[in-house]
């Protein structure tokens, strides 16, 4: 999957998501998810675990919480989400997906980067200081303390905030529609990396204003870096 609408981008920063996009987090999502069901006596199924994609601790909580018929139990869900959540990252730290250490090489000299992610500040600093990634970056930014989860805009207007950069003229690193969403709100131009359909189920209403979208299975194509950087890129690749 790779092409692009809405014609080109001026990038002064890039901003990343974490989960799914940077690190292979999902099975410590799911394992943390199935525990919180079960600790409620509900069992999730795929539809279930499809419509968690990208939230929150606390959305995702709640959610579950609804499932098993009791709102109420929002709390007790979201400390069970946290806690196996944390544990399963720190007994299996996550890999670093293909082609994100390599773009982040190309881009980190270039522009300003943050990461903008749902997931808990702590649990974020942890997992990409064990990464290595987080010298890359300019700020890193949990939801939990910008405003709103995704896919509300707040963390994403922060991290453009924290960067001195006008949403127009900066990217958004995606793999998830919730996340895709939240940048889209913010004005951000965007790349989506995935390799589920969700883009062909439901597609984002894009472009707008101009603002241009790259679709792609992983940060590993070639176009990315020609999307973010542009004539650039191009230039560079000319020269090698």
């Amino acid at each position: 999957m790779f092409h692009t609408t809405g014609g080109s981008v001026t990038c002064e920063a890039a901003i990343f998501d974490c989960d799914g996009l940077l690190l292979d987090t999902a099975v410590a999502w799911e394992r943390a998810f199935h525990a919180t069901a079960a600790e409620l006596g509900f069992a999730l199924t795929g539809a279930h675990l499809a419509a968690l994609a990208g939230s929150s601790v606390d959305t995702g909580a709640r959610r579950i919480a609804g499932w098993a018929g009791g709102a109420e139990q929002a709390g007790r869900a979201r400390t069970t989400l946290r806690s196996v959540l944390s544990a399963s990252l720190r007994a299996a730290p996550p890999p670093v997906l293909p082609g994100v250490t390599n773009l982040l090489g190309e881009l980190h000299t270039r522009l300003p980067l943050a990461v903008a992610s749902n997931a808990p500040a702590d649990i974020l600093a942890d997992v990409l200081t064990g990464a290595g990634l987080l010298t890359a970056f300019s700020a890193v930014l949990s939801a939990e303390d910008a405003g709103r989860p995704k896919p509300a805009p707040d963390v994403y207007l922060a991290a453009c905030r924290r960067l001195g950069a006008e949403p127009r003229r900066a990217v958004a690193l995606e793999d998830s529609f919730a996340g895709a969403t939240a940048a889209q709100e913010a004005g951000l131009s965007l790349v989506v990396a995935t390799t589920d359909d969700w883009p062909g189920r439901t597609p984002l209403p894009w472009p707008r204003a101009g603002r241009p979208v790259l679709y792609v299975t992983g940060l590993a194509h070639d176009a990315v870096l020609g999307h973010i950087l542009g004539a650039e890129a191009g230039e560079r690749r000319h020269i090698a």
